[in-house]
């Protein structure tokens, strides 16, 4: 073969092996930088804890709860020594309060007297020592027989028969008390079901199969109908909302509990969505025009008659994520420090009954976290160019205070709107206790049921009802109203 030939072909040769060497190296860099943002999200994963997360306290592990006690503790040393445990010196203290009108009164009469021995049985009467016992004593269940009389007219001859009460259905049922007693036991305290008939035959002397228990809970569920839209209609017409929503599971799927609230009312409304679908069947939101206060989800951007708060709690904690970062740390640090800083200005102001935050607070304030956005903004430049997973998260909040500094900003301007969204987060929790307790609903229906029943529960304790008077009522037929709220 002549020598052209064979140095043609040997650099044929080398440059295939060149191209697939730059295919290679290729690869190898784009596996670099996937194992490298995987790694940086699992170290950010790793690092995030209830303080500076979404991630509930109980997630916590050992050590970061060692830590945040040890900061604890030293935040009370410097707030001026160790605080001892239990009752402090010069606080008022509290006990049992005995009655005047007791429901039994049992006399003790010494036998003897205590130095000379002589009886004592005709002895005058000096003074009383006072001691109470509280007690219940063992229920047992009343039984109360209706009897519809049959009447024969005396004119025509014919006969009438008398009509029953409403909830006198069957020759024999169980009264309102007894089911508003059921509902309690598993909608406000969670039993489960097996465990709620067994209560109630231990504590009452009823027993009642499981399939009934289930029975009076979804009777509840269908008799708050009415309760439901007139609470609907009411939300709709305060000034300032609390909305957020949760994760439960349907089978072995997930459904989503919403929660629309205030400090005087709750609405949770259960969804196979988490999307605007939900939000429409609920009904409250949709052509909404006050305040909603949430966390920043994409959901609630889409209500654009509505107008938005942010809640201040989520981004702090989001702050003090980004804040781990060197470069980041003084701009994220210095913006949570302003948002509780405003806070407390705001706290300030409504105990003394002011409408308002005073205008040069006002001024100062918005100086200061438009100084410190432009320096979250100088911090991440470049928006073209590729991003780690730390440097998207601190861009992406720069982002957002530059972009949302209204509703973030919300509380300082109007006093009405809370500086966090605690109130639905707290109005929520009973859905995540539900979770723990009983793994999952079996049904929508379910779901739905149990939605109903807690938003009864949280609006009528939020107004001082007793429970069980609450869910006593609704099985009467005259369940509480927000009407009545006035």
């Amino acid at each position: 073969m002549p020598a052209d030939e064979v140095s043609g072909l040997e650099h044929a040769q080398l440059v295939a092996l060149v191209v697939e060497l730059f295919a290679r190296v290729e690869a190898l860099a784009a596996d670099n930088e996937r194992l490298a943002a995987e790694n940086a999200r699992l170290r950010s994963d790793a690092a995030k804890n209830s303080g500076n997360s979404s991630t509930p306290p109980s997630r916590d592990p050992v050590a970061e709860r060692a830590r945040q006690a040890k900061e604890r503790q030293e935040k009370k040393a410097r707030a001026g020594g160790k605080r001892r445990p239990g009752k402090q010196p010069g606080t008022k203290g509290s006990s049992l309060e005995m009655t005047d009108a007791p429901d039994e009164v049992i006399e003790h009469a010494p036998g003897a007297c205590g130095d000379c021995g002589a009886s004592l049985a005709d002895a005058e009467i000096v003074a009383h020592q006072r001691r109470q016992v509280i007690d219940i004593p063992v229920p047992t269940p009343v039984v109360s027989e209706h009897r519809a009389q049959t009447r024969r007219c005396g004119c025509c001859g014919k006969t009438t028969t008398a009509s029953f009460p409403e909830g006198v259905r069957a020759p024999v049922s169980y009264g309102p008390r007894v089911r508003a007693i059921v509902v309690y036991l598993l909608a406000r305290q969670h039993v489960p079901v097996q465990r709620t008939a067994e209560a109630m035959a231990d504590l009452f002397g009823v027993k009642l199969s499981t399939g009934t228990v289930d029975a009076v809970y979804s009777e509840a569920g269908r008799r708050l109908g009415g309760f439901i839209v007139a609470l609907v209609a009411l939300l709709r017409s305060l000034p300032v909302l609390h909305a957020d929503e949760t994760t439960d599971r349907l089978g072995t799927a997930t459904c989503w509990m919403h929660v629309v609230s205030t400090s005087m009312f709750t609405l949770i409304h259960a969804s196979v969505t988490r999307g605007t679908d939900a939000i429409v069947s609920a009904g409250v939101l949709i052509g909404y025009r006050g305040v909603i206060v949430h966390d920043r989800l994409a959901l609630y951007w889409k209500l654009k008659s509505a107008k938005h708060g942010l809640c201040g709690a989520h981004l702090v904690r989001d702050l003090a994520d980004v804040a781990l970062v060197a470069t980041q740390t003084a701009w994220a640090a210095g913006l949570a420090a302003l948002l509780v800083e405003v806070n407390a200005a705001c706290d300030d102001a409504r105990r003394r009954d002011l409408k308002q935050l005073g205008p040069a607070h006002q001024r100062a304030f918005a100086a200061r976290y438009d100084r410190l956005v432009a320096e979250a903004l100088a911090a991440n430049p470049d928006p073209g160019r590729k991003r780690d997973y730390y440097q998207r998260r601190s861009f992406n909040l720069a982002t957002a205070f530059a972009t949302h500094r209204q509703p973030i900003l919300r509380y300082m301007y109007d006093l009405e709107v809370g500086f966090s969204n605690n109130q639905a987060e707290r109005d929520l929790r009973p859905v995540k206790i539900h979770r723990k307790v009983s793994s999952c609903f079996r049904s929508t229906a379910g779901a739905e049921r149990f939605a109903h029943v807690r938003s009864y529960l949280s609006t009528t304790r939020k107004h001082e009802v007793n429970a069980l008077d609450a869910l006593t009522r609704l099985f009467r037929g005259d369940p509480w109203m927000p009407s009545q709220a006035a």
